[in-house]
């Protein structure tokens, strides 16, 4: 605990002695050197970066589940069955348990005539 005393004495007898200057050069500001003070170059100056959607990272991974090639050739079967049913589009999406945009991008990639309504 007296080592404690012995550095806040000395931190303490530090600001007298430049309290005692300011007041001694008549109150007027002085140059400080760099290199005393917060403009020393030991510290690390931190850049703030400012707020806003810019320091978001996009996305890197795909969202949603993977489809391969033989499960969507395996749907876009399912999905002509459905249509030979006469089911309309959104309703074979429920039947099937997929997405409407996934039976979309199959219908469009393999030519499929399966418009949204029947």
């Amino acid at each position: 605990m007296e080592q404690a005393f012995v550095e806040a004495a000395k931190r303490q007898s530090g600001l007298e002695a430049a309290k005692a200057a300011f007041f001694a050069s008549g109150g007027k500001a002085q140059l400080i050197p760099t290199g005393i003070g917060k403009d020393s170059p030991s510290i690390a100056t931190v850049v703030n970066t400012p707020y806003g959607y810019r320091n978001i990272e996009a996305q890197k991974a795909k969202r949603g589940r993977m489809i391969t090639q033989d499960e969507r050739d395996k749907i876009a079967g399912e999905l002509m069955n459905c249509k030979a049913a006469g089911m309309t589009r959104n309703k074979a999406c429920k039947h099937m348990g997929i997405s409407t945009t996934l039976a979309r991008k199959i219908v469009a990639d393999y030519s499929l005539d399966y418009p949204t309504k029947a």
